[in-house]
């Protein structure tokens, strides 16, 4: 059974403008920490340069239509790009875009320009905050609360189990909004500048790698930063797990690891 995937003259004159343009503009020296942790500033600093310049290809969003800043790729061509990029060995770039669907969905034209623009360009970059200490991935029972007062919102919460490792720009955060409602019907996503005052970003070395820890405390926010209506933010948060768990960055599988499963399944005497 032969498992090889083919390519046509195009594709793979695709692949060597690819793999060109990446040797020459890759960042160089990255100092990696060997536990996994945040990357130096000066290390972030290269990457951010690189994102902006993928931006500039639409290659941080290859498959997306141009309009929305993407470089309009067929399935085919996106999955070379993905496995020329992957060969980089690069850590990850920080390109946490599982947010933007839910944003073109409920956002205002307003915090669509604002956000997804600077996204889709590597100016960037947007933590993803569900997970809590005591509640985990049961994001139904969030605990951090968002208080109305006036024409702004006070943030108060602790978000955990985040394992970038680039500081961020922005924090996509879920919180509760009436807490004498029921449970789902309760919760609103809000996109939080990172650099507001009563935010702090601290790193837990573990064992397995390092996460993140968020604490949020009296953090006042504009009321422009609520994403959809009060109480959907169960309904968004859904919609980006939907996109997380589906598979949201690969067309298919690159050669190698086809090539790769294909000699496992024959040392194993599965295929011929």
């Amino acid at each position: 059974m032969d498992f090889e995937v083919t390519y046509s003259d195009e594709q793979e004159m695709f692949r060597n403008t690819v793999r060109s343009w990446l040797e020459e503009n890759k960042p160089r020296d990255l100092v990696l920490p060997i536990d996994g942790g945040p990357l130096s500033k000066e290390s972030q600093n290269k990457v951010r340069e690189f994102r902006v310049k993928l931006g500039t290809m639409g290659w941080l969003a290859p498959s997306w239509p141009e309009n929305l800043g993407g470089a309009g790729l067929n399935p085919e061509l996106a999955a070379i790009f993905r496995e020329e990029f992957d060969k980089l060995d690069l850590p990850s770039i920080g390109n946490n875009v599982r947010w933007i669907p839910a944003m073109m969905i409920w956002g205002t034209p307003d915090q669509r320009s604002r956000y997804v623009t600077a996204a889709v360009r590597g100016e960037s970059i947007t933590w993803q905050l569900f997970s809590e200490p005591d509640t985990g991935s049961d994001i139904a029972s969030t605990r951090t609360t968002a208080i109305r007062d006036g024409s702004d919102w006070i943030i108060n919460g602790h978000k955990s189990f985040v394992t970038a490792r680039f500081d961020p720009d922005q924090l996509w955060t879920l919180a509760v909004t009436d807490q004498s409602r029921p449970q789902k019907l309760n919760l609103g996503v809000f996109m939080i500048d990172a650099s507001l005052p009563g935010i702090t970003i601290k790193t837990q070395n573990l064992l397995v790698g390092s996460e993140r820890h968020i604490y949020m405390e009296d953090v006042r926010v504009p009321a422009d930063c609520l994403i959809g209506d009060l109480y959907q933010g169960w309904e968004i948060a859904q919609s980006i797990l939907i996109v997380e768990r589906g598979g949201y960055m690969t067309d298919r599988p690159d050669s190698s690891t086809a090539q790769t499963v294909a000699q496992y399944l024959r040392d194993q005497k599965q295929v011929d």
